[in-house]
């Protein structure tokens, strides 16, 4: 281990992500005016949670007790980190009873699953990600009547020490803890199942959210009335109003009985940019429209088999029956053949507007009687040079007889993209598409893959080389990892997909088809929602990519859980102890240490020297440390080097060294 003031000393650069003194040096770095005199004050203290029922607030803004030590909670450091649990590659999708823990150079699948609680997961992450997310969706908690939060949010726990410090948990005469009677009050309105309690829960990792989010990334969170309106007051003041995108409403087949005099049947998701003005300028909000590709297969069938125009026409409208939900592209109902092949068609007015004043009045011939069309009454909309082209083209849809106003084709393949509506109809049932991966689908009410491919491809991906990095931290059943690896395929798209899923509880007097599933089928000790995500990614991608013929998938995926970080504290003696030593491999050691200098998780890893000196692009990693090493590293000329400090490494081995060689050194806690 490396003593941290001796590496300072010696003008070795120190990388500190450790928790110094919970609480109190937040308070102390974030918010001053609450230490005074070099400790907490009450007075401030219950200030900043909101508990001075005197104080007045001025101007417009969302307030609620606890937002100030939601705030907090927000910069305080994380004391976890990852470790890696499992590696599921594109060769595992072909036999799922396969595992390959070994990190091996050609298999580093660039997905990620994390197990834990998203708030210390945001956390980690934001070193390696801070900006490079380009797309978040979200479905938290509702807070409705029926759930509670899971989520280990409690100050009084996490932050113990300085609720002694400020008074408001004190020892009595029997050394037993008392709680004042504003923590009562605080820890009450901190529950589930209040607003308070769930704004407090929402505010840090919204805010971390907005750090990882590229500026032309945007965010979708899933939420109903019980707090839709607070939502997006909250969402306004992190992401600014002016970031604000749409309030999408998203009407399903499944309704809800909230209300005796009404019938919901349906969910809001706000979304908001990063940089509004960028997302404008980048064309986002543009699909094709659904069902496009479908209308394209069934017309190229056609022209291959050589049917009627009547045969070709009723296999549209017989596909058009079948999905009553493509309502923005059933009205091209009709038919043409033109260029060896049949073109799919609707038509639209071709009257002249009447507020503009010129419309052009001429005779145009019915193609068959040879007599004039009726004409409409406000005029042609086109010039005769315009109309004349038109016909010629066949871009004029003429009826059976002259006593009809004609009308002018649109194609489809003209109008290929719609804007997005703000009136989102999907009445795909998400239910039973996870029941197709499984033998009954272990969740009640997931999401659809359509609705996130939605939004998926409402956002102009990159076709470089460098991916969009889709995350999802409240990941629950794993819809949008599938919508992601299935959207690949379809459009060849450069995606790659987070998760993030804590470890909630599975109870079986609550949801026996999920504990069942996870006991008998998966062999899980402790049934936990996350068993169920990765199965279900693991599922999907076995799906895809034994229906795809392409070999360049990217479907694998890495799964890792989180640890307690070591501490190093200072004993009696005035020697340096650590404590919570790690339970980690070489590889995750590496792994937190090259998340910790900016490098993100898909990054290969290369090994040079086992289990002691690996290498990530322009970067070392140093573990563990001898003669020959040192030898290896000196003759290196640019890189920086990573020295894990809570290692078996003597910082006296570096002292000797040239200033140039120590000015890559970077020792990492």
């Amino acid at each position: 281990m490396i003593n941290k003031n001796e590496a300072i000393k010696n003008n070795i650069k120190v990388i500190d992500n450790s928790i110094k003194n919970e609480l109190f040096e937040n308070l102390k770095t974030n918010f001053p005016q609450t230490i005074i005199e070099g400790k907490a004050d009450l007075k401030a203290i219950s200030l900043l949670l909101g508990l001075d029922k005197k104080s007045d607030i001025s101007g417009y803004e969302l307030t609620w007790t606890g937002k100030g030590l939601s705030n907090a909670l927000y910069s305080s450091p994380c004391n976890k980190e990852l470790k890696l649990e499992e590696i599921f590659s594109n060769v595992d999708c072909k036999n799922l009873n396969s595992s390959n823990i070994e990190m091996k150079d050609s298999n580093n699948p660039k997905n990620i699953i994390i197990r834990g609680d998203n708030l210390d997961v945001l956390k980690i992450l934001k070193s390696a990600y801070s900006e490079k997310i380009k797309m978040i969706y979200i479905d938290p908690p509702y807070n409705t009547t029926n759930e509670n939060f899971i989520y280990p949010d409690n100050f009084r726990q996490d932050y113990k020490k300085i609720l002694e410090e400020v008074g408001l948990i004190e020892i009595d005469e029997n050394g037993q803890e008392v709680e004042s009677e504003d923590l009562k009050f605080f820890k009450n309105i901190q529950g589930s199942r209040t607003h308070s309690g769930w704004l407090s829960f929402m505010l840090p990792r919204l805010k971390l959210a907005r750090d990882l989010l590229k500026e032309d990334g945007v965010i979708f969170i899933s939420i109903d009335d019980n707090e839709q309106a607070n939502l997006k007051l909250l969402c306004d003041e992190i992401f600014g109003e002016d970031n604000f995108i749409e309030n999408f409403i998203w009407v399903k087949n499944a309704t809800k009985n909230l209300s005796k005099t009404t019938s919901n049947n349906h969910e809001y998701i706000l979304c908001y940019a990063k940089d509004k003005i960028i997302v404008e300028q980048s064309n986002y909000f543009k699909i094709k429209k659904p069902g496009l590709d479908e209308v394209r297969e069934i017309v190229k069938k056609a022209t291959q088999e050589k049917l009627s125009k009547e045969e070709t026409q009723k296999m549209l409208l017989d596909f058009y029956k079948e999905n009553p939900h493509l309502k923005g592209i059933s009205q091209y109902k009709y038919v043409d053949y033109n260029n060896n092949s049949y073109k799919v068609y609707r038509i639209s007015n071709i009257s002249a507007p009447i507020s503009t004043g010129k419309a052009a009045t001429y005779e145009v011939l019915h193609p068959i009687t040879k007599k004039p069309c009726k004409m409409p009454i406000a005029g042609w909309r086109f010039t005769r040079q315009s109309m004349d082209k038109m016909i010629k083209n066949n871009l004029i849809e003429f009826f059976d007889n002259e006593t009809k106003v004609p009308q002018v084709k649109i194609f489809l393949d003209t109008v290929e993209k719609d804007i997005i509506k703000s009136n989102i109809e999907d009445f795909t049932d998400g239910k039973k598409e996870l029941g197709r991966l499984f033998t009954d689908s272990p969740f009640d009410n997931p999401k659809p893959t359509t609705l996130i491919k939605t939004f998926l491809k409402a956002i102009k991906y990159n076709q470089n080389n460098e991916p969009d990095i889709i995350l999802d931290f409240f990941a629950g059943s794993g819809t949008t990892a599938q919508a992601v690896m299935e959207l690949n395929v379809e459009d060849k798209g450069n995606r790659e997909f987070i998760l993030v899923q804590i470890d909630e509880e599975i109870k079986e007097d609550k949801s026996k088809s999920a504990y069942d599933f996870c006991k008998k089928e998966l062999k899980s000790e402790n049934p936990v929602i996350s068993d169920i995500t990765i199965e279900r990614v693991k599922r999907a991608a076995q799906k895809i990519i034994q229906s795809s013929k392409d070999n360049d998938l990217n479907l694998g995926f890495k799964v890792f859980t989180l640890e307690d970080k070591p501490e190093i504290i200072i004993d009696k003696d005035k020697n340096l102890k650590l404590i919570n030593r790690r339970n980690l491999s070489v590889i995750d050691k590496v792994v937190n240490m090259f998340l910790i200098s900016g490098k993100t998780l898909d990054k290969k890893i290369e090994n040079i020297f086992d289990g002691k000196l690996y290498k990530c692009e322009d970067s070392f990693y140093l573990i563990s440390f001898n003669k020959e090493i040192l030898k290896y590293l000196i003759k290196t000329q640019n890189e920086y080097i990573f020295i894990d400090a809570y290692g078996d490494i003597e910082l006296e081995d570096f002292l000797n060294l040239d200033a140039g060689f120590k000015e890559r050194l970077k020792v990492v806690y």
